[in-house]
């Protein structure tokens, strides 16, 4: 990846290729201009001598309006490419420039989700080796623990600039992080230690690693080992069947 500043090859063909329009434009303005004096002249008054340059200056005396008119008519032709030139150098820029936002945008938020994706897999240990019958104290200091990691995991102010940062993305990533973003909402929930439901923590803690795996693909091995009940996809459908009684997990 080029560095900020750094003339690419596609940055000099860009360049090369509004050269080349310009340059096109310029003889073709020149050309269609000498056509239609020539042809004043052979219709014209045949006063003008037929040696060049003496004929160009002939024929610019002999037909001033016309000449006035053509040399405007070109003017206006080339201020307006050098203007659409303008605008689409200013889409070109505003083009690498999202799509280096995007870039930094993923770069930044995997870090955060590998990051995060390791937090809850010890998370998810500590809850799911949990045993109620343990000493006060220690459940205490487990849960006190478990509750530091999900409020690190669940920051309202990293989920707000999240938010943010991904207005830049496509549509369909930027669904995709928003539902990452709720599932991390919904295990936020759990921050009182002396409320703390073990098993509907434990739940939302493996819905939101399924949202870290399909934004990070790579953080499953974080996840290794860990029961997540059942296998079966969880569609629409499915999931209103369970709800409802009439189908089990």
């Amino acid at each position: 990846m080029p560095r900020d500043g750094a003339i690419t090859f596609g940055d000099l063909g860009h360049v090369m290729k509004r050269w080349m329009q310009g340059l096109f434009i310029v003889l073709g303005l020149i050309i269609v201009t000498v056509a239609v004096l020539a042809g004043a002249l052979a219709w014209g008054p045949h006063h003008c001598s037929l040696t060049f340059p003496v004929v160009i200056g002939c024929a610019l005396g002999s037909y001033e309006s016309l000449a006035g008119g053509m040399i405007a008519a070109g003017a206006a032709l080339v201020a307006g490419w050098l203007a659409w030139s303008a605008v689409q150098l200013q889409i070109d820029a505003e083009e690498k420039r999202a799509i280096a936002d995007r870039i930094e945008v993923e770069k930044v938020l995997q870090g955060d989700i590998d990051n995060f994706a390791e937090a809850l897999a010890a998370i998810w240990k500590i809850l799911e080796g949990f045993d109620v019958s343990i000493e006060p104290e220690v459940r205490r200091t487990r849960l006190e623990g478990v509750i530091y990691g999900i409020e690190e995991i669940a920051k309202e102010t990293w989920l707000s600039t999240s938010r943010k940062m991904v207005t830049s993305l496509g549509w369909k990533r930027r669904r995709d992080y928003e539902e990452l973003f709720e599932g991390i909402e919904r295990l936020g929930r759990f921050r009182d230690v002396d409320d703390f439901d073990v098993d509907m923590a434990l739940s939302a803690v493996r819905n939101v690693s399924v949202y870290f795996e399909l934004m990070k693909s790579d953080t499953a091995q974080y996840f290794e080992g860990l029961f997540r009940r059942t296998p079966k996809a969880w569609t629409l459908g499915y999931a209103i069947e369970v709800r409802a009684g009439v189908n089990d997990l």
